[in-house]
């Protein structure tokens, strides 16, 4: 994709779905770069998307899958969705990367198709499509279906609940990653904040989740904040200390 865009070697992916790292062509903030391989060499991974800006627009693609990206000239947005190869091109797997389909005695190399979503923007407005957008590609809805009598279902199921007040919702800058039940009774709860810092003039900033409201017709007896991985409290984490 390739755009009359004037942005200087820089380009932004994101890192696992969470924050955009700035990218620059042919340059490593941490050690003198020699450029042997100009194009896989700006490759980078693209879980949720990436993009370019100058001081008019912002350019940006959301992908639904993990591919890779780079922005080999300025402008331009490239995206390796698949990678096929006839012959081994020496670079340590010893084989041809190349994926065959086989059905009976007829086999066809491999073919990927995917879905990419496209933004314009103003300078600094793109990060509010990006993060709402993208939070519908990366974390869908799941939909499940049974086998069932659908009027025996009802007769002895709740089909609409919800747990949390009907008047409440979520910060528009915060999302749920988990909410599961223990098997102690308790309940493990993360929240995200979406935005980085700067990031948005509105929702990159401090904002507040009621659990009251989350959890309507609930007594919270205790709260008990935790590292990410929940295997211990927060007051029990200590900062390791790198040999460099």
């Amino acid at each position: 994709m390739t755009a009359n865009m004037a942005t200087d070697k820089v380009f932004y992916t994101d890192s696992n779905g969470r924050d955009f790292l700035k990218r620059v062509r042919d340059y490593r903030a941490d050690w003198d770069l020699q450029v042997t391989q100009p194009v896989a060499g700006n490759y980078y991974p693209v879980n949720l998307g990436m993009y370019i800006t100058d001081n008019k627009s912002e350019l940006s693609v959301l992908v639904d899958r993990a591919i890779g990206g780079a922005s080999i000239n300025d402008g331009e947005i490239e995206l390796m969705l698949h990678r096929r190869l006839l012959y081994d091109d020496s670079r340590g797997v010893g084989e041809a990367l190349d994926e065959t389909v086989c059905v009976r005695t007829a086999c066809e190399g491999l073919t990927v198709r995917g879905n990419y979503y496209l933004g314009i923007h103003k300078n600094g407005n793109g990060s509010r499509w990006r993060r709402t957008t993208g939070q519908e590609i990366y974390s869908p809805l799941v939909l499940a279906f049974g086998h069932e009598n659908q009027e025996e279902w009802r007769a002895s199921h709740l089909t609409k609940a919800t747990i949390m007040n009907p008047n409440y919702s979520l910060p528009p800058n915060v999302a749920l990653i988990t909410l599961q039940e223990l098997d102690n009774g308790g309940v493990l709860l993360r929240l995200a904040h979406l935005y980085e810092a700067g990031e948005d003039a509105d929702y990159s900033t401090i904002t507040k989740v009621q659990l009251k409201d989350m959890f309507a017709g609930k007594t919270i007896k205790a709260i008990k904040e935790t590292s990410l991985s929940a295997n211990q409290g927060k007051n029990e984490m200590k900062k390791m200390s790198w040999n460099v």
